[in-house]
Protein backbone atom coordinates (compact mmCIF):
# COMPACT_ATOMS: atom_id res chain seq x y z
CA UNK A 1 0.00 0.00 0.00
CA UNK A 2 1.82 3.69 -1.09
CA UNK A 3 0.10 6.65 0.42
CA UNK A 4 2.31 8.58 -2.08
CA UNK A 5 0.33 7.29 -5.22
CA UNK A 6 -1.39 11.01 -6.92
CA UNK A 7 -1.92 9.02 -9.99
CA UNK A 8 -5.88 8.47 -8.32
CA UNK A 9 -8.47 9.35 -10.28
CA UNK A 10 -11.44 12.32 -8.60
CA UNK A 11 -14.12 10.30 -10.93
CA UNK A 12 -12.84 6.43 -8.64
CA UNK A 13 -13.87 8.92 -5.31
CA UNK A 14 -17.09 9.87 -6.76
CA UNK A 15 -17.83 6.26 -7.01
CA UNK A 16 -16.83 4.95 -4.35
CA UNK A 17 -18.63 7.72 -2.12
CA UNK A 18 -22.15 7.05 -4.67
CA UNK A 19 -21.79 2.93 -4.38
CA UNK A 20 -21.33 2.73 -0.82
CA UNK A 21 -24.46 5.95 -0.23
CA UNK A 22 -26.13 3.48 -2.24
CA UNK A 23 -25.56 0.27 -0.35
CA UNK A 24 -26.10 1.87 2.54
CA UNK A 25 -29.44 3.03 1.81
CA UNK A 26 -30.50 -0.24 0.20
CA UNK A 27 -29.33 -1.79 3.67
CA UNK A 28 -30.70 0.70 5.92
CA UNK A 29 -34.59 0.42 3.76
CA UNK A 30 -34.09 -3.65 4.02
CA UNK A 31 -33.51 -3.45 8.04
CA UNK A 32 -36.52 -1.13 8.56
CA UNK A 33 -38.92 -2.85 6.26
CA UNK A 34 -37.83 -6.28 7.96
CA UNK A 35 -38.32 -4.19 11.69
CA UNK A 36 -41.59 -3.02 10.06
CA UNK A 37 -43.24 -6.32 9.22
CA UNK A 38 -42.13 -8.24 12.31
CA UNK A 39 -43.47 -5.49 14.55
CA UNK A 40 -46.94 -4.38 12.30
CA UNK A 41 -50.31 -5.05 13.60
CA UNK A 42 -52.50 -6.31 11.00
CA UNK A 43 -54.57 -3.80 11.96
CA UNK A 44 -53.23 -0.55 11.78
CA UNK A 45 -51.55 0.77 8.93
CA UNK A 46 -47.82 -0.30 8.10
CA UNK A 47 -45.40 1.34 10.76
CA UNK A 48 -43.09 2.78 8.11
CA UNK A 49 -43.27 6.76 7.20
CA UNK A 50 -41.57 9.82 7.04
CA UNK A 51 -39.27 9.44 9.90
CA UNK A 52 -38.11 5.90 8.72
CA UNK A 53 -36.73 7.74 5.14
CA UNK A 54 -35.16 10.38 6.78
CA UNK A 55 -33.10 8.20 8.81
CA UNK A 56 -32.22 5.92 6.07
CA UNK A 57 -30.53 8.80 4.22
CA UNK A 58 -28.66 9.85 7.70
CA UNK A 59 -27.32 6.97 7.52
CA UNK A 60 -26.47 6.35 3.59
CA UNK A 61 -24.67 9.77 4.40
CA UNK A 62 -22.29 7.71 5.96
CA UNK A 63 -20.92 6.39 3.04
CA UNK A 64 -19.12 10.00 2.02
CA UNK A 65 -16.51 9.25 4.33
CA UNK A 66 -16.35 5.41 3.94
CA UNK A 67 -15.55 6.06 0.18
CA UNK A 68 -12.79 8.46 1.31
CA UNK A 69 -11.34 6.57 3.20
CA UNK A 70 -11.74 3.07 0.50
CA UNK A 71 -9.80 5.70 -1.61
CA UNK A 72 -6.98 6.74 0.28
CA UNK A 73 -6.05 3.16 1.21
CA UNK A 74 -6.57 2.02 -1.99
CA UNK A 75 -9.11 -0.75 -1.40
CA UNK A 76 -10.95 -1.47 -3.90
Amino acid sequence: MRLDNSKKSIWALFGLCFLMCIALMMIGLFSYLVKGWLIWDFDKPFPFGKEEMFTILEISLLGIPTGLAFWIFGIR
